[in-house]
């Protein structure tokens, strides 16, 4: 296998390639789609988030999310009601089949972090989680 550690940039394309791959195989079942599961569990994560909410913490892009949104409300995992506070903005909140799902998604992303650090210490495997963390800390800071 050729060295690919020249660029950090390039392993962690590599790294978010195949969780995807991993979560859209493990999701199959549900039919959703790695990021229909990540909008359901952080959507399940706190109970209520506006659109930019989801937006802001998956970085992800607003026709995606818009797009994402329709979708898993047609498929009766989100329901959307009239913010109280600003009516053009929409609560995004979880369904009882959000719910229903949300424990096997908690353990589809574990199984996806484990398959990738499966050649680490457990030490070793908190500490990538500790970074990883900062580094996605770090990232969405800058966009504030």
């Amino acid at each position: 296998m050729p060295n690919i550690m020249g660029s950090s940039f390039k392993l962690i394309s590599i790294l978010y390639r195949k969780s995807h791959i991993w979560l859209n195989d493990g999701c199959k079942q549900y039919n959703l789609t790695a990021a229909q599961a990540a909008v359901i569990l952080i959507v399940c994560d706190f109970e209520v988030l506006t659109q930019e909410g989801i937006i802001k913490r998956l970085s992800l892009d607003k026709s995606v999310i818009a797009k994402t949104l329709i979708k898993l409300e047609k498929m009766e995992f989100i329901v959307r009601s009239t913010n109280e506070k600003d009516r053009r903005t929409f609560n995004i909140s979880p369904t009882t089949k959000a719910w229903d799902v949300y424990p096997f998604l908690k353990e589809q992303m574990d199984v996806c972090f484990h398959r990738m650090t499966q050649q680490m210490t457990d030490a070793e495997r908190a500490e990538f989680e500790r970074l990883l963390l900062l580094a996605a800390e770090a990232s969405i800071a800058l966009d504030d």
